[in-house]
């Protein structure tokens, strides 16, 4: 079945040249096409057509979609050919804001109707959903740091109950934005995050959307969980200035 969906989030997945999407569609239903690797994500490449970059945060995309098998909690999950992709526009301000607000929850507990554990993880089989967006945002900070030649991304915030989590970021805008900084403007992790943070503090509205990966058995846990991630940093005005994860690239 074909329908159009708004991008929400585009972000990183372990292998370099794959991504994960999700998004709302028209029936204000949260929605992740996936491949039939759907661990692995999608090619970067179905991202663009031609030199325009299609899929991304704000862009309408039309998907011929299909039902496929979900095991909770991602029960989004919605199989589709990537050469399906065709481009629908980019959402104004106030059409953006409402796709956000239709998915938003106030405390990240609700979000995941209670089962987050420690602030950071969701056992696999959970009956609740992967992904969904917090707001309002009564702080946020950005941490970034090199381990092993590695840089690490990650996001302190509180959400309105004023509980304070710190989560890794796997938005690929913001990501990039950040490499670009570091790696090749040759500026310090410290600096950088400094100047993401101020712009954060800075904004009017923050919108955070906060998504769980596929299980991964924790050895220090000795037991398997679906870990927290900031899957998308959405801010009015907007910290981006209106570019996406490819005019960061080189």
């Amino acid at each position: 079945m074909v329908q159009t969906v708004v991008v929400t989030d585009l972000t990183q997945m372990p292998k370099g040249n794959r991504v994960c999407i999700v998004g709302i569609n028209e029936a204000n239903q949260c929605i992740r096409p996936v491949t039939p690797n759907r661990e692995e994500g999608v090619p970067k490449a179905y991202l663009r057509s031609g030199n325009e970059v299609v899929v991304r945060p704000r862009a309408g995309v039309r998907l011929d979609l299909h039902e496929v098998a979900v095991q909770p909690p991602h029960i989004e999950d919605r199989g589709f050919e990537p050469d399906s992709i065709l481009a629908s526009g980019l959402c104004d301000d106030a059409e953006w804001e409402n796709v956000l607000l239709s998915s938003s929850f106030g405390t990240l507990d609700s979000i995941f109707d209670g089962f987050l554990q420690g602030g950071a993880w969701v056992p696999p089989g959970a009956k609740t959903r992967s992904v969904g967006t917090l707001s309002p945002i009564a702080a946020a900070r950005v941490e970034l740091a090199e381990y092993g030649g590695k840089l690490k991304y990650r996001l302190t915030f509180e959400d309105s109950s004023g509980s304070s989590f710190t989560r890794p970021v796997s938005d690929l805008a913001f990501r990039e934005l950040c490499y670009a900084e570091i790696r090749r403007h040759t500026r310090s992790c410290k600096d950088v995050a400094q100047e993401l943070s101020g712009l954060l503090e800075g904004a009017t509205r923050i919108y955070l959307r906060l998504g769980l990966a596929r299980p991964w058995l924790n050895p220090k846990l000795g037991q398997a969980g679906c870990y927290l991630q900031v899957t998308g940093i959405h801010t009015f005005p907007d910290y981006l200035q209106g570019k996406s994860f490819a005019d960061f690239q080189s």
